[in-house]
């Protein structure tokens, strides 16, 4: 790293061109120049979030394959009154007009539908409208009819006869087409066209001086609207984000550093980390989903903290002695007046060469820390990769990439371009003095109450975990979006009108010809039919044992009791061949072996569909054989992935904690510190999970990813605080002291960085979708009590903590061999001896400096790595000598049994000397019981060795 850093500073140009080449290669990446548009597009479908081999999704799948698409367009149209012959004749005009637009197969509508009438040998199966047309007299009839046909009850009129439907089947036109095409723009301008100079409204303006110009109310609903309204809301989401985490990163770049070069080189080093994720994903073939539309947001977020790392430690670099005259002869002009002269004078003497070491020293300082931050963040977003949902693992595999990115161009494009565009340095930072107060206030409060601090912290994680236990999963999809959007309202006002808007389909399989034609299994659907009508969910139910029915009845001249099932397969199979027709074989294969169950439901929501499927599928488990039935369709299937995607959340979770605990474990060289450590980062986890409960928010696509990311995001600042306040605690032997020094060190970033992080996520409360509101106000939520946990409980938890990080076992110099050189160490490793050294206190003396005094108390013993002591008493006045000591003597011990020194102990050239007392040793026994024992055991022979050295004195 340190060969790397001084490349990197004697080619900062390099550097720069270099990341600007292929950031232009990457913006290539993103372009489609054949089609012109964007490689990465927004893609959602709810069925593609599941694995292609995924069992619902076949059922799916077949279910398509056989029948067609059932996710059609549903077009409610107000009239006064529908059924006049007039209105009739405009549905007939609305019906040609819809299948002329592009991509429409199919309009079930009045004009379509066939109304079969019988008399004598007479049959009729003429539409609706065709018999207005021949008939006007007839129109009278219709509502009756309606009303007793299954099929058409409650779905071609509404009950009060005010509002026409029609449902269009749409083939060839995928999202992008839909939306790029605008169908509901379209299909409004065909209503404004058919009614004449009236013009089309959507339910929310109802209220508008339009209707009373006659203006006809049109609602538009079905999976692909919503799935376009979706894409769209997706699409305004990233284009509010985006922009606003820019604005965000600017303010607290500068309001944090007050250089507006720096400010500029920062944003520019994430949107590049942007772009370079985005070229990742066209790359790949990834389109952004309901999940990972969130990775461009969270990319930048979390490249700001990265580039606050950075930039906070270049603007804080140690000056040369050049910069040093130059910093003081631009003080001074400007204290005369002449700041120009002072400006030019600073440039003057500022040199290349400064340049260079500031970027070296910076690269190589905060390359671990930065590295260390990458690792427990990727932690987090990797423990999505096992999920065998595509849209986890995509959003878990960008997000590591785009982090990577931020924290690769943060960490060699930053300090270079810095370099390039000349920013001076600063010594001191905006704040500094503020936060160092606010610091010694906090040290002082946290080591006083820490007791209280600790029990308070530790009773929220049982806490937020009981209150869990309460939290449902499940998202809305509808409801989704703000009650004023077209999307939403439309869907309501078609779901109050036709008792239901949502379709799910039942298919039945048999895997036998003619098996359909059964009587006994005609009558299981039938009943199943009836069950399913009870349900308060179910607006209505058609199938195959409808039509079959009602062809019954009409060539039975109406008869009421001939509206059932014949008791004969073959004169099923007539009737059924007799009634053959395209909207029969939706409901039908031509093998007669599989049907479908077409069911409108009048709720929204994962929750209220996952509660009537599970009943549904408890019914569908008591068909007999041959029938084998499963519930699908476009929500159920977005059900089962909301499911899916929760029920993953504990595995997630399991990962992460395990994966940040192992690391935790290896940097603090200890399994117990790295559990100690990990608890300011699971109780914000904890309260989360709280926040569900309390404000009854749902477990859902998105608030399920925020454990893990606050898991990864916020366990560095921990790490960075303990291993900060250890190092002080061991250097100045005061616990006050070294907590006051450590959050004054680590105060302002974390502050910084935790307004930068709440920030960010507050900028998803600009968009439309409920779900993404959510995610950002929860995700800020958490991140706060993060950092309240960070500057309360970690201080207080550190108090009661001696850690050993793995850095620091890397850089202690023990001298050559120490477990053979030093008889306190005898019999450990090496790595063991440095265990112990690091849970003592390294103390550095001059040469003639008294370590021990005759007489005082005795609280530790020394041991001498460096350096010649002195032992020597004063008898009458004279110096008498007791002994000179080198590396491995210990000293002390006998003052230390016996409570209160007995000697004095002097250095005779510079000397290091591990200190350490009982309650060193306590922790020792505690955390790393061998190593204590072997000291323990060292300790007593060198008593013994010296007691009988003593004895053989006196004899």
């Amino acid at each position: 790293m340190t060969r790397f850093a001084a490349w990197l500073a004697r080619h900062p140009g390099l550097v720069v061109v270099l990341v600007l080449a292929l950031s232009a290669g990457a913006a290539l990446l993103c372009v489609d120049f054949e089609n012109r548009r964007l490689r990465v597009g927004i893609d959602p479908s709810t069925e593609r979030l599941l694995p292609p081999a995924n069992a619902e999704r076949a059922v799916y799948e077949r279910l398509r394959d056989t029948f067609g698409d059932s996710d059609a367009i549903l077009v409610a149209v107000s009239f006064d009154q529908v059924f006049t012959p007039e209105n009739l004749r405009r549905i007939d005009a609305l019906t040609a007009r819809f299948r002329e637009l592009p991509g429409v197969t199919r309009v079930f509508s009045l004009a379509t539908a066939p109304n079969l009438t019988a008399s004598g040998d007479l049959v009729e199966v003429s539409t609706f409208t065709q018999q207005a047309a021949e008939n006007p007299a007839r129109v009278a009839e219709f509502p009756a009819q309606l009303a007793a046909n299954p099929i058409y009850q409650g779905s071609l009129v509404s009950a009060d006869g005010r509002t026409a439907a029609f449902a269009l089947s749409m083939s060839g036109v995928d999202e992008q087409a839909f939306m790029s095409g605008d169908y509901p723009g379209q299909i409004r301008a065909a209503v404004r066209e058919v009614m004449g100079a009236t013009a089309s409204v959507n339910e929310k303006d109802l209220g508008s001086p339009a209707l009373a110009l006659g203006a006809t109310p049109v609602w538009i609903t079905g999976g692909p609207v919503v799935k376009a309204a979706t894409a769209k809301a997706l699409l305004d989401t990233l284009a509010f984000t985006i922009p606003m985490i820019f604005l965000v990163m600017a303010a607290v770049l500068y309001v944090a550093f007050r250089s507006l070069r720096s400010m500029l080189v920062c944003l520019v080093a994430v949107g590049l980390a942007l772009l370079w994720t985005l070229a990742t994903a066209a790359a790949l073939g990834l389109t952004f989903n309901l999940v990972t539309a969130i990775v461009p947001p969270l990319v930048l977020t979390l490249g700001l903290t990265y580039a606050i790392h950075v930039l906070s430690e270049y603007l804080t670099h140690t000056p040369s002695e050049t910069e040093k005259v130059a910093q003081t002869v631009s003080s001074i002009a400007k204290a005369f007046g002449l700041k120009t002269v002072g400006r030019a004078l600073s440039g003057f003497f500022h040199t290349p060469r400064s340049d260079v070491e500031r970027v070296e020293q910076t690269v190589t300082r905060i390359a671990v820390p930065v590295g260390l931050s990458f690792a427990t963040t990727v932690i987090g977003f990797m423990a999505f990769v096992p999920s065998p949902l595509p849209a986890i693992q995509q959003f878990g595999l960008l997000s590591v990439a785009g982090v990577a990115y931020a924290a690769l161009l943060s960490l060699i494009f930053i300090p270079a371009a810095l370099s390039v565009t000349g920013s001076t340095a600063r010594v001191k930072l905006p704040g500094e003095d503020w936060f160092a107060r606010c610091a010694g206030v906090l040290a002082e409060f946290d080591l006083r109450r820490r007791i209280p601090i600790i029990v308070v912290g530790l009773s929220l994680i049982p806490l937020g975990l009981w209150l869990a236990a309460d939290i449902r999963s499940g998202t809305n999809y509808i409801r989704d979006f703000p009650p004023e959007t077209e999307v939403r309202s439309d869907y309501e006002s078609i779901n109050q009108a036709f008792n239901g808007a949502n379709v799910i389909s039942i298919l039945i399989e048999t895997h036998v010809n003619d098996a359909l034609t059964d009587p006994t299994l005609a009558r299981e659907i039938e009943q199943l039919q009836t069950w399913l009508r009870e349900q308060p969910e179910v607006g209505a139910t058609v199938s195959y044992v409808d039509f079959l029915k009602l062809t019954n009845q009409n060539l039975s001249e109406g008869a009421a009791s001939a509206f059932s099932i014949p008791n004969d397969t073959t004169q099923i199979k007539q009737l059924l061949i007799f009634a053959g027709n395209d909207e029969l074989r939706r409901f039908i294969d031509a093998r007669l072996r599989s049907a479908q169950v077409s069911v409108r439901i009048n709720v929204d929501g994962s929750i209220a569909i996952g509660d009537l499927v599970t009943r549904i599928e408890l019914r569908l488990s008591q068909l007999p054989p041959p029938l084998n039935a499963r519930v699908t369709g476009g929500s159920v299937l977005a059900t089962h992935t909301v499911g899916d995607i929760v029920a993953g959340q504990a595995q997630s979770i399991t990962i992460a904690l395990v994966g940040i605990w192992v690391l935790l474990s290896l940097l603090f060289t200890s399994v117990r510190a790295g559990l100690m450590a990990m608890l300011p980062t699971v109780i914000p986890v904890a309260v989360y999970f709280g926040a569900l409960s309390v404000t009854g928010i749902g477990l859902s696509p998105t608030t399920s990813l925020i454990a893990c990311i606050v898991l990864g995001v916020t366990v560095d600042e921990t790490f960075h605080f303990l291993t900060r306040f250890n190092a002080d605690a061991r250097e100045k032997a005061d616990e006050t002291a070294a907590a006051r020094s450590a959050l004054a060190g680590v105060l302002r970033p974390i502050t910084l960085n935790m307004v930068a992080l709440c920030l960010g996520f507050l900028a998803f409360t600009g968009g439309e979708l409920r779900n993404h509101v959510e995610f950002g106000v929860l995700a800020a939520f958490t991140l706060f009590i993060a950092w309240l946990t960070d500057i309360l409980l970690t201080p207080a938890l550190g108090s009661f903590m001696r850690i050993v990080t793995l850095w620091d076992l890397l850089r202690l110099d023990l001298g050559r061999n120490p477990q053979h050189t030093i008889p306190l160490l005898s019999g450990l490793s090496s790595r063991e001896a440095r265990v112990f050294a690091l849970m003592s206190r390294m103390e550095k003396h001059d040469a003639a400096s008294r370590v021990i005094t005759q007489g005082d108390p005795s609280r530790d013993m020394y041991v001498i790595v460096d350096g010649e002591l002195q032992a020597w008493v004063d008898r009458d006045g004279e110096r008498r000598v007791l002994s000179t000591m080198g590396r491995g003597a210990v000293l002390g011990e006998t003052g230390f049994f016996g409570q209160r020194r007995t000697a004095n102990v002097d250095t005779m050239s510079k000397s290091r000397l591990l200190r350490f007392g009982s309650q060193d040793l306590e922790r020792l026994r505690e955390r790393y019981p061998r190593i204590a024992a072997t000291v323990f055991r060292n300790l007593n022979r060198i008593q013994a060795e010296r007691l009988a050295r003593t004895t053989a004195m006196l004899q």
